[in-house]
């Protein structure tokens, strides 16, 4: 008997397509973003260092932009957008906790928000936000950060640089956003140029 590729088209079309069955019930089934650990935050001794402030963090995101989804349904496919919420920076007083007990850890002398030489404010610059339900429960995050730092008084910063961060929380915890400024602020910590811009103001 005599074949062709003809012969096998059909064949052919029929693998294709069960194959398209078989990963379409896997192709929304989404896998959390594990983010790259930031490197350890440079130790300094604060006695030596100007005292520091963390101001607060802000959101440079217009309300009601679309910065993420919320995945429904057994498959996780989109249920509905997570927009941007203006009254996020009336609830930036856990980010501020976090960032002054960051650090502190770091060796730096903190004070309360306008007693430091120096100020540190963060930005927000662009985020993502998803969360998925069901049997893979998860939210996670990812955001570009702008660290301004400042002498105390002064309305223009000294020091400017960026950082990304990621965060992931299992279901039923909320913190992703926070989660995801930790590591950007870690990776801060661990710059050798911020340690030296905060060295040349003593």
């Amino acid at each position: 008997m005599n074949f062709s590729i003809e012969n096998f088209k059909p064949l052919g079309l029929v693998l294709i397509a069960g194959l398209m069955i078989i990963t379409g019930c896997t192709s929304h089934l989404p896998t959390p973003n594990i983010p790259e650990a930031a490197g350890p935050m440079i130790m300094v001794d604060g006695e030596s260092l100007p005292t520091i402030s963390f101001t607060r963090i802000y959101a440079d995101i217009p309300g009601g932009r679309i910065t993420g989804y919320h995945y429904e349904g057994m498959e996780y496919t989109r249920g509905y957008a997570h927009k941007w919420d203006d009254n996020f920076n009336n609830e930036s007083s856990g980010f501020n906790y976090l960032a002054m007990e960051l650090l502190s850890d770091a060796g730096y002398r903190t004070q309360a928000a306008g007693h430091g030489k120096l100020r540190l404010e963060g930005t927000i610059r662009k985020l993502t936000y998803n969360s998925y339900a069901h049997k893979i429960e998860f939210d996670q995050a990812e955001c570009d950060l702008r660290w301004d730092l400042f002498i105390a008084g002064e309305e223009e910063p000294f020091f400017t640089t960026e950082t990304q961060g990621a965060g992931r929380v299992d279901s039923n915890k909320s913190g992703a956003i926070k989660a995801a400024f930790e590591l950007g602020l870690r990776r801060l910590l661990a710059s050798e140029e911020f340690v030296t811009a905060v060295g040349s103001q003593q």
